[in-house]
């Protein structure tokens, strides 16, 4: 939301003060005429886009916040949650699928424990992603580790995934554009071959 704001020119409006107002003797046509103008423009724009993002159901909530700044601060009050908390929860939850790439799976995993407040150290951070990943990949990480004498490491953890990473590319390609031995045929390999 923050970044829309910034975009659109009108984040001001939630950090600065706004400009004094306009003496009574002031025809409005002044620089701090016009300044005040934009103002109200920009907390009106501000104000709509924070409520626009918000649900049907919590909307009536925030609607009487009369500028952007009063709504953006109970915005703030009412979803201030321990980021690092939920963090570490998504870290906790994370699973690896095989439709996403692999190598994605481990870097997001790895940016999770970059925004904890306490981020988690190289080994223990391996030996997480180590119980959430296939096996074909914390395994030989394990014992890749163990050999140097140590836990493992992501280190460990991304040398494995890169060979298990282009091994499947290799396959992948082999069925696209590879030849069969067993028949001949382009498409697919010797074990899928069905003559």
């Amino acid at each position: 939301m923050l970044l829309r704001l910034h975009t659109v020119s009108v984040a001001h409006v939630l950090f600065d003060d706004p400009p004094p107002p306009v003496a009574s003797g002031d025809d409005g046509d002044g620089a701090l005429a016009v300044a005040r103008k934009k103002w109200a423009r920009d907390d009106a724009v501000c104000r709509g886009h924070i409520l626009a993002a918000l649900s049907n159901r919590i909307f009536p909530d925030y609607v009487r916040h009369g500028t952007a700044r009063a709504a953006w601060e109970a915005v703030a009050r009412t979803y201030d949650v321990d980021a690092s908390g939920v963090v570490r929860r998504m870290l906790d939850d994370l699973e690896f699928d095989d439709g996403t790439p692999l190598l994605e799976q481990i870097a997001h995993g790895e940016a999770l424990s970059a925004a904890m407040r306490f981020p988690l150290s190289d080994d223990s951070l391996a030996d997480t992603l180590c119980e959430k990943l296939p096996d074909n990949v914390a395994l030989p990480a394990m014992v890749r580790s163990s050999m140097d004498g140590g836990g493992a490491t992501m280190r460990d953890v991304w040398h494995v995934a890169r060979i298990v990473e282009a091994s499947r590319l290799r396959r992948e390609d082999l069925k696209l554009h590879g030849k069969c031995w067993n028949c001949g045929k382009l498409g697919h390999d010797a074990t899928n071959c069905m003559t």
